[in-house]
């Protein structure tokens, strides 16, 4: 079926600029007036009646004005021109045979001729929104919605008459997969291309799954860096982009295509990679058995209760953080005996003192890895520290431990007899196996990652700060409108997270647990952010103060930190307008949860336990920010940065590093920045060459003895 498109001359006179002025409803009675006089003409010349038939017309426009409290010096607007406020003002004439009359002829020849003036003036429909104007343009073309969605729809992807009648009528707009639409809606009826576009409430994208041929949870974190046109392009350009987002969103190269299969993922990838144990029911990890559970609740114990009982000894004594993460990496080594075959009942710690389950769990890692990494070396440090001669507890702890059998490959009958026999022995062996494995490892290993490898774009710019903070400049650019409340919420969330990140330059425990006081609340003492090693954020005397005392930090005895730090924020760049805007959306966050009483909260839902982040969620909150607005993807033309990759919170500390010694020259203020030293500074977090020390030195030294033009 062929089908009416609006002519382009038509076109132009439809959706002119916006600065031509409206037209009053004096000037449209005139318009009126002359054109039926001009109709009657044609088709009676000379005809008494023709009077009374221009008057009747024109008294129905006047009888519509009344109705509707209009005068001739308003200016047509919706009420005439639009859709839904049209159909309203319409009825408003009545329901009587001389009502039924007059709104035949304002919708023959009134309206008609009404639309026509507007378009030969330019006139804009100032207040008009998608639906309105999609339905006013079809109509403009006489095209059915039926006709509008053959004309647009494609061989793979259909637009259907219920979606463009959702527009019209029921306030809908396009999603992620409709939207491909627009510009051939655009086309078909006439219109400069954005004109639809223009009127689309701004809000991230959230696309739908697409059919990749991935498994459904992968597609969905993958399917918001597609274009929205994925599926209507051909499969090589499909397997291009999945490789150009698996190479540069996902943690994983190999995560989505693999060498021979583009469209597939191989069974074992992500089983291979989910080993470690958890302490919970549910979810994609396996619960730990209750045995090992309780001996790890004992270690903890023993590592960070005040008081030691009577007759034990330690060396150190465990924070909170650090006992967690000798946790998790027991519970990892664990799961990765459980995936070598040992048997759930003699899973318990006791296993370390076997030194084939060391070297087989060394030469798993290793497999796994690739080659000896420091991420090896983090469970081995943990359990050398618990068959310490003198302060380990397994050593000190005989006969509290499921008993062992042999396990082939892993556990031998000679193991099991000594430990049976001469536990203190066993313990001792182990020790000095596993401080030997140690020595030979740290010898052999190699750095698993460089830290600068994902910032190097940001890093080996000239003003790398400047570089970096065009991603708080993407924010704002995608900001989504009202309409969209969460999108909005969380959009605010990623800029005031970043850009606190920024100011602060705090490590991500101290970000995450900042407490917040609203202005008009009375901030928590010293006494108490002492207690709890927390900072908090309060308005103070018509500025954002941020308060944190020095036990919260981690190199909480150096000399770069005081008992008490606190931090005047500056409005910058408006600053505090966007805190004040966070603010306000918070809620929409929090939900129906308890308030965690802390500057950033996670976007909870009905299976949320609380809105507080923990460290895994925030990290990965932090890198979806990365990746949703720092990453330039060339194929939604979205983000800010080419050939970013995604990183952490902790990434900020090294931008702010590179970014303070490539300005200064030196790295005392990057550590007063840090608060850290300058050591630390200068090998861990700034990215400062030799060669381009050499070269800032030498314009410095060079560069004043000549103006330009080479005279010295």
């Amino acid at each position: 079926m062929k089908h009416k498109q609006v002519r382009p001359a038509e076109a132009a006179l439809i959706e002119q600029g916006h600065d031509t002025p409206h037209i009053p409803y004096g000037e449209l009675l005139g318009h009126v007036r002359e054109q039926r006089r001009v109709e009657l003409e044609a088709k009676h010349p000379g005809r008494s009646s023709n009077l009374n038939a221009v008057s009747n017309t024109t008294r129905s426009l006047t009888a519509f004005m009344e109705a509707n409290g209009l005068t001739e010096v308003d200016v047509v607007g919706e009420e005439l021109t639009g859709t839904t406020r049209w159909d309203r003002a319409l009825k408003s004439l009545g329901t009587d045979s001389t009502a039924k009359r007059r709104r035949a002829e304002m919708n023959k020849r009134v309206r008609p001729w009404a639309m026509e003036l507007v378009r030969a003036a330019g006139a804009i429909f100032g207040d008009e929104k998608f639906g309105e104007r999609l339905r006013r343009l079809r109509e403009n073309a006489g095209l059915t919605r039926a006709e509008l969605a053959s004309a647009v729809s494609r061989k793979s992807n259909k637009l259907t008459v219920d979606t463009i009648h959702g527009w019209e009528f029921h306030g809908r707009h396009p999603t992620a997969r409709s939207g491909i639409f627009i510009p051939e809606l655009e086309r078909v009826l006439g219109v400069p291309q954005g004109r639809l576009k223009e009127l689309l409430p701004k809000a991230e994208y959230y696309s739908v799954s697409v059919n990749a041929g991935l498994p459904r949870a992968l597609a969905r974190r993958i399917s918001q860096h597609l274009p929205g046109d994925f599926e209507c392009r051909p499969k090589s350009e499909q397997d291009e982009i999945l490789a150009w987002v698996s190479k540069n969103i996902l943690s994983t190269p190999k995560e989505i295509l693999d060498d021979e299969e583009p469209s597939t993922q191989k069974a074992g990838d992500v089983d291979f990679s989910i080993y470690a144990l958890t302490r919970t029911e549910g979810g994609r990890l396996k619960r730990a058995p209750d045995h090992l559970l309780k001996e790890l609740d004992e270690v903890r114990h023993f590592k960070t209760c005040v008081s030691l009982p009577f007759g034990m000894k330690r060396n150190e004594k465990w924070g909170t953080i650090t006992a967690d993460k000798a946790d998790y990496e027991m519970l990892a080594f664990m799961g990765a005996l459980s995936k070598l075959g040992l048997p759930g009942k003699m899973q318990t710690l006791a296993a370390v003192l076997a030194p084939e389950v060391i070297d087989r769990f060394i030469d798993w890692k290793v497999a796994r890895r690739g080659g000896y990494t420091k991420a090896i070396e983090k469970p081995l440090l943990v359990f050398a520290s618990l068959t310490h001669r003198e302060f380990g507890f397994l050593t000190q702890s005989p006969g509290c431990w499921q008993p062992l059998a042999p396990v082939k490959g892993l556990i031998s009958q000679a193991d099991v007899n000594l430990i049976q026999q001469d536990w203190e022995g066993a313990c001792a062996r182990a020790a000095q196996h596993i401080n030997q494995r140690l020595k030979e490892i740290a010898t052999a290993s190699v750095k698993g990652r460089d830290p600068f490898e994902a910032l190097l774009p940001v890093l080996e710019a000239k003003n790398p700060l400047h570089n970096y903070y065009t991603i708080v400049e993407e924010i704002r650019r995608r900001m989504p409108d009202d309409i969209y409340p969460v999108r909005k919420a969380e959009a605010l969330r990623a800029l005031v997270m970043l850009r606190l990140g920024l100011e602060l330059a705090f490590r991500q425990k101290n970000m995450r647990q900042l407490l917040l006081c609203a202005p008009g609340q009375k901030p928590r003492s010293w006494k108490e952010l002492k207690r709890l090693k927390r900072g908090q954020m309060a308005f103070i005397e018509g500025r954002w103060v941020v308060r944190i005392p020095g036990a919260a930090f981690k190199n909480a005895t150096s000399k770069a930190v005081h008992e008490e730090n606190t931090f005047s924020l500056k409005d910058r760049d408006g600053l505090y307008s966007e805190v004040d805007a966070y603010l306000a959306a918070r809620h929409a966050l929090v939900g129906g949860r308890a308030d965690p009483e802390t500057v950033f909260v996670k976007t909870t839902t009905s299976r949320s336990r609380t809105a507080e982040y923990n460290s895994s969620i925030y990290y990965q909150a932090f890198r979806s920010i990365i990746t949703t607005y720092g990453i330039h993807n060339p194929y939604t033309g979205r983000g800010a940065i080419e050939g970013l990759r995604p990183h952490g919170p902790h990434s900020v500390r090294h931008v702010l590093a590179t970014a303070s010694v490539k300005r200064t020259r030196g790295f005392s203020d990057a550590a007063a920045l840090l608060m850290d030293s300058e050591e630390m500074v200068r090998e861990a977090y700034a990215r400062f060459l030799p060669g381009e020390r050499h070269s800032l030195a030498s314009e410095a030294l060079w560069g004043p003895m000549f103006e330009e033009g080479g005279a010295a």
